[in-house]
Parts: structure tokens; sequence; C-alpha cells
């Protein structure tokens, strides 16, 4: 199998996790909605019921934030099947690689402060790593190091409990380390591009050698405190910042991965959720209204100065970002990674953001490119077809009150 796609099976990796059937539908429940237009979120309320269904998932969550206007957060099913438990507008969920655009915030905000540059390479923060001296952070920003995915290694493993054992182990720095050093280079440094978990889990320690913080508190001084955030943290590395229960994860069978097995038609993922791992790569939890706070705050200039937002926003021609062949929806018209942030064109509209998962957990955070529109997807079904789905929602969250698109405005 590709290295491109045995990315999307990882919970950490996936930018729009496109697999396999997505199976038979949740239990439904009724939506909620918070601020707005009633109309709108009345609307939205079906859209959503229609997407989640069609991704075959027990719940989902859509957040949307029109021209710097109030969040309308919806919510369809169940956090928990087994005992019917809802979610809320405040539920919060596994973001995975969304996270990586936070990382990118706060390595480029210590640059703007003059504590690394970009330019840096690595062997400034991490002298013994291998090669380390043809490795810039920007390489590692873009995923244009060559380094190959060390948490494919975790989750290929061909003994089912050895790969439980190495996704929930509760790892220190210098393990995981060892780890990222252990498996060399697709290519050298700068002359290609591939998706690496192992990136921005380098970013993570270098953030917090450069800053003297840990990681936790490097988020809360760089992205939570500028933006007001007080709900979202770095699970497995901090106290969680909120009181409410988190959704159940679920997976169906995915023959490109064979340990999907173990969860039979649709089942709780809630084993392999506790892993420390993820880190800078994708470990972060937020509720819907301030992860929009975050990619609105952000797009829109207040956590980076100019420069470092253009620099973000330089985006490098890439394959499809977790393109499956089983994905029926029609492909990419083009696909772009820049320094933490994804660009990708789609038929009628055109997105800015970024993707991810954690095991049975799809989430993604997006912003439409001249419409005003920013919104937050979660769903509690991992390795599921997105592009289907977001195919249904940005035309709904298009629109403006009378009905004609909000685009080009």
């Amino acid at each position: 199998m590709p290295t491109r796609a045995l990315l999307c099976l990882l919970p950490l990796a996936a930018l729009l996790l496109t697999t396999c059937s997505p199976g038979a539908p949740a239990p439904s429940a009724s939506a909620s909605r918070s601020g707005g237009a009633a109309g709108a979120g009345a609307s939205l309320v079906e859209v959503l019921d229609r997407v989640r269904t069609q991704a075959g998932a027990p719940g989902a969550i859509l957040g949307v934030k029109v021209d710097g206007g109030p969040p309308l957060v919806i919510t369809s099913g169940l956090a928990d099947r087994e005992t019917g438990r809802l979610l809320t507008l405040d539920t919060p969920y596994h973001l995975g690689s969304v996270s990586k655009t936070y990382t990118a915030v706060v390595i480029l905000r210590l640059a703007e402060e003059g504590r690394l540059s970009l330019d840096d390479t690595l062997d400034r923060f991490l002298p013994a790593f291998p090669d380390a001296s043809k490795i810039t952070l920007r390489h590692l920003l873009g995923h244009t190091s060559g380094l190959k995915d060390f948490y494919l290694y975790f989750y290929l493993r061909p003994e089912r409990q050895e790969m439980i054992d190495l996704v929930t182990r509760r790892w220190s720095q210098e393990e995981l380390l060892g780890y990222a050093a252990r498996f060399g280079r697709h290519f050298e440094p700068g002359t290609d591009w591939d998706y690496s978990n192992n990136n921005y889990f380098l970013l993570g320690v270098v953030a917090e050698r450069a800053s003297g913080l840990s990681l936790p508190a490097a988020y809360q001084r760089y992205v939570y405190q500028p933006l007001g955030l007080h709900r979202t943290w770095l699970a497995q590395h901090e106290e969680p910042r909120s009181t409410l229960p988190m959704p159940i994860g679920y997976m169906g069978p995915v023959k490109e991965w064979q340990h999907s097995e173990m969860f039979g038609e649709l089942g709780a993922t809630t084993v392999l959720d506790a892993s420390s791992a993820e880190w800078g790569s994708g470990g972060l939890v937020a509720p819907a209204e301030e992860a929009l706070r975050f990619l609105e705050g952000l797009l829109g200039g207040k956590l980076l100065a100019s420069p470092s937002l253009e620099a973000m926003r330089t985006f490098r021609v890439t394959p499809p970002l977790g393109q499956w062949t089983s994905d029926t929806a029609p492909p990419d018209r083009s696909s772009g990674y820049g320094l933490g942030l994804v660009e990708m064109e789609r038929p009628g509209y055109t997105l800015i953001g970024h993707g991810g998962a954690f095991s049975g957990h799809t989430a993604g955070l997006w912003h439409v490119a001249d419409c005003g529109v920013t919104f937050a997807l979660y769903l509690n079904r991992g390795l599921i077809p997105q592009r289907g789905l977001l195919d249904r929602i940005v035309p709904a969250i298009t629109r403006g009150p009378d009905g004609s698109s909000r685009c080009g405005r």
C-alpha cells in the first residue's frame, strides 16, 4: 500500500480521511443550535443530519462563523452509542492533525520574537539528531524534510497487541525522539514533499527548547491567551480544560488496515484513545466554538504579523491529500501545503485550513476562500470519506439570507 495512503490510517496523519464504505447509519438524535439566524440553523440541522447519515457516524458537530459574526453551532446524533449520551454545543473533541496549524503558529511567533529562525537547522535544538544540519525548521513546517513517519511503524505492526501497546504507551520525549531518528528519509531535505507526522512532533520539541516553556504552556502564551481560549488543551499532557465528557470514537471495517477488524461493523475505538504520542502533531482537543475562533483569528491577523501569515499561506502544489480510490466524490482541482495550512480547490469552492483525525474521530477546520465563512466539522467515526461531506456542507453554509452565494463578494 502506498505510504501516502497509509498516512490516512493514522489518528495523527490524515488531512482529509477518505477510505472505505461508511456502513450503517447511527441512531438519530435531535440537533441543537446556538447563535445565528433561526432559519439558517434549521436548514443546517437538516444538512448535518444528512452528512452524519452519509458518513455512517453516530454523531456530528458543525460550527460556522460568517464575517466575524456570532458562531452557529449545531449537533446531530450521539456522543456515545452505548449510553445514548447526546453531543452538546460545547462538547470538546479531538482535533487530530488540525493541531499542526496551532503548532505552526507557535513556531512562527517564536521566530517573530527572535528566539529562532525558520532557516535554523535542526541541530541548533537537537544536535544529536541524524543529519540535523541539513534539515531546517521551514522544511519541517512544510513537510519537505523527507523524514519518514515513525507513526507508521506503530500502527502497522503485524501483531495486534504490539500495535495497541505502541500506540497507547506513556512515552517519554526522549523515547519518541529515538523513533523519530530511527527510520531515515525518503529524499534529501528541500528536494520534494511528503506528509509526515514526524515533522510536527519535532517542531513541538523545538518549541519547548526555544521558548523555555512546556508545549502546553507555549500554546497558552501564543495561541490561547491572545484569543481568549479557555477550553482547548493538549490531551495526555495537561489536565482537561472542560468538565464535559468527550465523544466516544468509532470505526468500522477498513480493508487497507488489517487491525480495523477488531472493531466489527462499528465499534468503539476507546482502546486506542489514550495516546501520548500525538504531541504537536495531533494531540489538541477543543470545542467547535473555540476552534472557529482560532482559525478566524489566525487568518484575521490576530496571532501573527503579516509576513508570517503570508508565509503560512504560500502553498506548494502537492498530490491530493488523503485521497483514497474508494472516494466517489469528484477529485480536487488542486491541492497545496504551506506552513501548517492546507489549500484545497474543490469544484466550485476553495478551502484553507487543515483536517485531521484521532483513531475513531474525524475533524476539519476550514475557511471558504472569498466567502467570509469559517467552519469546524467533527464526526465520531474514523477513516471516512470527507470530500463528499464537504461538498454537501459548503454550499449550504455559503448561501446568504436571500439564498444567493456569499462567495466573491
